[in-house]
């Protein structure tokens, strides 16, 4: 009986907690003049800078966010306990790493390993560095074709 409406009380409360932050969410993603990308199966390192909303995951990696000067820190929800690399940074590591991060920010995320999967719509810029051997993995920024990501670092305005 305890156990029953243990379970009961836990989902009527995730339930309640999802349905809360679902709604704060939906205005947040919002972000004037910002730019849709997508990544897939990426290996090496990709940056994401500014503002707006992303959803990551990286097979084998690490995630770090970091809150840059000049105004709010940014909100994330990540499957992994968050490591403080420093006052103003966090790192996610191991495999399956999954994070939402949004805000109006600024904040950056860096996300490096194998595996690098993420899209979002930001205003500020996207870093892509490919690993030297082996599959680079795709990218696609607003309603242009996939390409293969650069073995170079090179950076991508993301603004409209």
């Amino acid at each position: 009986m305890r156990r029953t409406m243990f379970l009961t009380l836990f989902a009527a409360v995730s339930l309640a907690a999802g349905s809360a932050a679902g709604a704060d969410t939906a205005t947040t993603f919002r972000t004037p003049g910002a730019q849709s990308f997508e990544l897939r199966s990426g290996n090496g390192r990709a940056v994401v800078s500014r503002r707006g909303s992303l959803n990551t995951r990286v097979v084998r990696g690490r995630v770090r966010i970091v809150d840059l000067p000049g105004g709010s820190r940014p909100r994330r929800s990540c499957n992994r306990r968050a490591i403080r690399i420093s006052r103003v940074a966090v790192e996610f590591r191991g495999r399956d790493v999954r994070c939402l991060v949004w805000g109006v920010g600024p904040w950056q995320v860096i996300m490096q390993g194998r595996g690098i999967h993420a899209s979002g719509k930001v205003r500020g810029s996207l870093t892509l560095d490919g690993v030297n051997v082996g599959s680079r993995g795709i990218y696609k920024i607003g309603s242009r074709d996939f390409r293969r990501w650069p073995r170079a670092p090179r950076t991508f305005s993301l603004q409209r």
